[in-house]
Order: structure tokens, then C-alpha cells, then sequence
């Protein structure tokens, strides 16, 4: 059906179209559009990490050539979830690299810093961003995915198993380690 409709994109199309359209056929004019529809979404998130103006408006395009990759990658239920925690994850690593304090100033640029691998939490955080975030983003990628699909989208168990092509056994450990690397994270920097 989409592809009778892809010369012409009408504006009510659903975002599983637009998202289906893209994956089948790479437009990115329905990629677009469907990341037009959110644009004012992400750009909160990213002011609201970032804390200014014009490095959100550069994650904005960043995570937009993120997206063009990533979205074939995963099977996506819900558009607008994912990319919140996509948009949330590119900007936490964002504030995080410009926390980092080499120790040398002299030292070549492709030197790896030791102090990269340091826990966000070393650092003063931006004011908004909740112990429970800091820890979300401190999970393993797995991790983080299915306790967001879990506890936040309140999908089964056996719809994350289906959309990530995995085992129910894989998710429930992915679920149960997570929310223990949570607990620990969470006691450790003061949260509940």
C-alpha cells in the first residue's frame, strides 16, 4: 500500500507507515517527517541535558544522522518511546565527554584518557537529571532497553523477547540484572 503513496506523503500518516516506508525503501523523506513530528520533543530533552541552546541544536541533527542508522537496526514498537531514549542516551553521552578533564593539556588528542571510563556521577551533574536517569544511563545498552520497554512502555515480556529476536530467558535476565545494577547504582549515589 505505502508504496502507492510515496511520490505524495500525505501529513496523516500513521508513524509505523512512515517508519515501515523508510526501512523498506530508504527515503528519507518519510524518515524526516517522521523525525519532524518529534523534533520539538528531542530538542527538550537536549536543552534540558545539555543546558544550551546551541549544542542542543547540534545533538538535534546529530541524533537525526544517528537515527538514519540505528533505525534499521531495531525492531521499534513505539516510535516516540524509542526515540526519547535515543535522544536521552546522545545527550547524556554528550554532557559526559564534556565532563572529562584530561590531565595533561599538552597530551595528543588521540590519547586515551583514563579518567573517560570515570562514572558520570565524579562529576557535578546537571541540575534536572534524576539519580534514576544517571543510572539508566550507566547500563549496559541490553539492559537499559529492556527495563525501558518493561517498566516504561509496559510491554511483556514476551513483546521484548519478539521485537529484540531473543530468548524470554535472555530478557528476563537483561530485566533482573538491570534493575540489580540499578539498586546498586541508586544506593550508591544516594537515591532510593
Amino acid at each position: 500500500m505505502l508504496r502507492f503513496l510515496r511520490p505524495n506523503f500525505p501529513e496523516h500518516l500513521s508513524d509505523e507507515h512512515l517508519l515501515a516506508d523508510y526501512v523498506g525503501s530508504s527515503s528519507t523523506r518519510s524518515l524526516g517527517m517522521l523525525y519532524e513530528r518529534y523534533m520539538p520533543m528531542v530538542y527538550g530533552v537536549c536543552i534540558k541535558i545539555l543546558k544550551d541552546t546551541g549544542k542542543a541544536e547540534d545533538a538535534v541533527m546529530a541524533i537525526y544522522e544517528e537515527l538514519t542508522r540505528k533505525v534499521k537496526e531495531h525492531q521499534i514498537e513505539s516510535f516516540r518511546g524509542w526515540l526519547y531514549v535515543l535522544a536521552r542516551n546522545h545527550c547524556l553521552m554528550e554532557w559526559r565527554k564534556a565532563q572529562r578533564r584530561p590531565t595533561d593539556h599538552h597530551a595528543p588528542e588521540d590519547m586515551v584518557y583514563y579518567d573517560a571510563v570515570e562514572p558520570v556521577f565524579d562529576y557535578e551533574l546537571p541540575q534536572g537529571i534524576s539519580t534514576l536517569e544517571r543510572c539508566m544511563a550507566e547500563l549496559a545498552d541490553l539492559q537499559r532497553a529492556c527495563i525501558t520497554w518493561f517498566y516504561y512502555e509496559d510491554k511483556s515480556y514476551k513483546e521484548i523477547a519478539d521485537m529484540m529476536a531473543e530468548e524470554l530467558g535472555k530478557v528476563r535476565s537483561h530485566i533482573q540484572n538491570g534493575k540489580r545494577n540499578l539498586r546498586i547504582c541508586m544506593e550508591k549515589n544516594g537515591g532510593r
